[in-house]
């Protein structure tokens, strides 16, 4: 198999920056891509209007020309360090006025359709090829602090994506290694090529019954408006049109995402990078690719980029909210086959952590989109550049050095904790609450886990002691034997109530599968046990909400695990279902955990994360922690030759005392400031 590309360091730019804003950075932390500029429909929409300030267009200078005539400069700069350059594309966000004849749909319609830029014009106006509403005139919105009018590109409509193309050509002119498709996340709108599009989509998923039953004729091209279902239909078949519309719009965004970027982008740069920039705000079973079966799911992209939203820029241990990326990052893991992955959460204070958990889940450190600090900036929020570029350099140079140690790896983890993908395909908003709260509560006690998705479990299943599967209701009858047959050849099966009783379709078992494995808990316990199964028939699995400290944002959290009764006995029910944990510490809740087995390096890599910070702090101030004690399971039929404690603040490695004693060493970290590695060096038993 090919090893995915390597992406671990990155700097990005929403607005096209100097070079000087960016070579040192690149050359002292070895940068391996630069994300900067706007090259697609919202740049074109504002470039040259001199009353909107230069971040909304994503490049900094008056004209179109001008712009690009700056990428054209400063692309090699920075490609010549030794990063790579890809730049944001806008695949449908465009602003201006159609009735005032602003942005696209006045004379900048024909300014950018010149030979010197982006060739001849692929129709007469923007607004043959912009969205359109039931009534078919122009959809657009008014959004407070963004200016002008928001309009959206179409993208069923041909005219629209063969201006795409030309975007796309006159970025890879200018120097481009690729792009990060942004905006790309629009559903099917009223103009004619979506409304045809719609119909032969459902003309594939209706039958004539059910199309008469929703809309009130057989024949789909009879039906008025594709969209809406009869006010008095079947509510169940109404919302079935609701989800059937997303799935399909899915599908289109997927399709003429191919066209533009992998179709017609490879065929001018054969090695042209791809992605999308996407959303996942908290965790929720919801992004802009989730409807898409796996075999589409960021097929052909060459790293992942995820925003999970500013709530994620602020923490407060007191009520339990790390604000921490554990999960979401074992998630895109798993789901994209080991490629880089971004998450980008907007945290604009907790740089080193924010680099921590890129480092310790096999991600991309940093995103910081907004850009360092500026000197203006200083004295007003007490933030200066180099409260950014010190610790984001460290960090980063900290990775390079350490490279053989990172990448390539494979993790060492424990337990798969199963994501539910089939009931996210279907939009079932609760999905992930039971992962969610199992997942904490396995952070929380520091064991090594992985995330592998339902539709994985026929071929991982065997990679790991035990599974868990918090109410992975679809599975199919072999993926009901597979489970059955790793219990009976020595795994430990924990599932939850609901897991097992639809059929990977959706459709009910006649009788759910693991029925000889549900047995009722004892008085007292959460967990009911049959041999190497572990039934937990049901749980709280919702989160409280709650409005968190320092971002006065109400946000979902699950209680601390010294709050939690629930917490703390599924806990010991499971060590004691399972046996010892590979990794047993006394470090406390916030401190986080991840192990990988480097490829390169007979070793066992376990990355520590601190997350205790002073809260009120306008600038990233953690509180270290420790000494922590380790006891650490060693891999069959090695043994330790030492364990080292490497961290980015740290001169030089620290070689660690250790005790063995049969399959495990013992070891104390003496101090975790933010992120460090105990690297356990191994040699085979003699």
């Amino acid at each position: 198999m090919t090893e995915p590309l390597r992406i671990s360091r990155i700097i990005e730019h929403w607005t096209l920056p100097e070079a000087s804003q960016v070579l040192d950075h690149v050359r002292r932390a070895r940068i391996e891509l630069v994300q900067a500029g706007n090259f697609g429909a919202d740049f074109y929409s504002l470039a040259g209007d001199e009353s909107v300030p230069a971040s909304w267009s994503g490049m900094p200078l008056g004209s179109v020309k001008a712009s690009l005539d700056l990428a054209a400069e400063v692309i090699p700069q920075i490609q010549e360090a030794g990063a790579l350059v890809t730049g944001q594309l806008s695949t449908t966000m465009h602003f201006g006025n159609h009735e005032e004849g602003i942005g696209l749909f006045g004379e900048q319609w024909s300014r950018i359709w010149a030979d010197d830029l982006l060739g001849p014009a692929p129709c007469a106006s923007a607004e043959e090829v912009t969205q359109r509403d039931a009534d078919r005139s122009l959809r657009w919105r008014t959004i407070p602090g963004r200016p002008y009018r928001t309009y959206r590109g179409c993208m069923s409509n041909p005219g629209w994506l063969a201006a795409l193309k030309a975007m796309v050509r006159k970025g890879i002119e200018v120097g481009l290694d690729g792009f990060n498709a942004t905006h790309h996340y629009e559903s099917l709108c009223h103009c004619r090529h979506c409304c045809d599009y719609a119909r032969r989509y459902l003309g594939t998923r209706l039958t004539e019954e059910e199309a008469q039953a929703i809309f009130g004729f057989a024949d789909l091209e009879e039906v008025p408006d594709i969209f809406t279902a009869r006010p008095d239909g079947p509510p169940e078949l109404a919302a079935r049109l609701e989800l059937l519309l997303a799935q399909g719009s899915a599908l289109k965004r997927k399709e003429s995402f191919d066209e533009v970027f992998i179709e017609h982008g490879r065929s001018l740069k054969p090695d042209l990078l791809v992605a999308q920039w996407y959303h996942k705000y908290d965790f929720r079973p919801h992004d802009e690719r989730s409807l898409l079966p796996p075999e589409l799911w960021a097929q052909g992209e060459d790293y992942l980029w995820y925003s999970q939203g500013p709530s994620k820029a602020v923490c407060s241990l007191s009520q339990g909210y790390l604000a921490d990326m554990g999960l979401p990052s074992r998630f895109l893991h798993a789901a994209g086959g080991g490629r880089p992955f971004v998450i980008n959460k907007y945290d604009y204070r907790r740089w080193r952590i924010w680099a921590a958990e890129a480092i310790a889940h096999h991600g991309t450190a940093l995103a910081f989109h907004a850009g360092p600090p500026r000197l203006e900036q200083e004295e007003g929020a007490n933030v200066a550049p180099e409260d950014y570029y010190g610790p984001v350099i460290r960090y980063q140079r900290f990775m390079h050095q350490h490279e053989e140690l990172l990448h390539p790896a494979d993790p060492w983890s424990q337990i798969a904790l199963v994501y539910p993908r089939r009931a996210e395909m279907q939009a079932e908003m609760d999905c992930l609450d039971a992962l969610k709260r199992l997942g904490q509560h396995l952070e929380d006690g520091h064991w090594l886990f992985d995330i592998i998705l339902d539709d994985q479990l026929l071929e991982r299943a065997g990679d790991y002691e035990a599974l868990v599967l918090p109410e992975v209701e679809r599975l199919s009858a072999a993926e009901g034997e597979r489970l059955e047959e790793f219990a009976r050849e020595g795994g430990r099966l924990v599932f939850t109530g609901h897991s097992g009783r639809l059929d990977a379709d959706g459709s009910p078992h006649d009788e759910p599968l693991l029925q000889a494995l549900r047995v009722p808990p004892a008085a007292g316990s959460i967990g009911g046990l049959a041999g190497a199964a572990m039934h937990v028939p049901d749980g709280p699995w919702s989160p409280e909400t709650l409005l968190i400290k320092g971002l006065q944002q109400e946000m979902p959290v699950f209680p601390r695990l010294e709050d939690d009764p629930f917490g703390q006995r599924f806990l010991v029910e499971l060590q004691e279902f399972l046996g010892r944990p590979r990794l047993v510490t006394d470090a406390p809740w916030f401190v986080r955990v991840r192990a990988w087995r480097p490829r390169a390096v007979d070793a066992v890599v376990i990355h520590w994360i601190n997350y205790r910070q002073d809260e009120e702090a306008a600038i990233e101030v953690p509180l270290p922690v420790g000494p922590i004690m380790a006891e650490c399971e060693v891999p069959e039929d090695s043994r330790v030759e030492r364990v080292e404690w490497r961290h980015p603040e740290m001169r030089e490695p620290v070689v660690l005392e250790h005790e063995e004693s049969g399959s495990t060493v013992r070891f104390t970290i003496p101090t975790l400031i933010v992120h460090g590695m105990s690297v356990l060096h191994l040699h085979g038993n003699q």
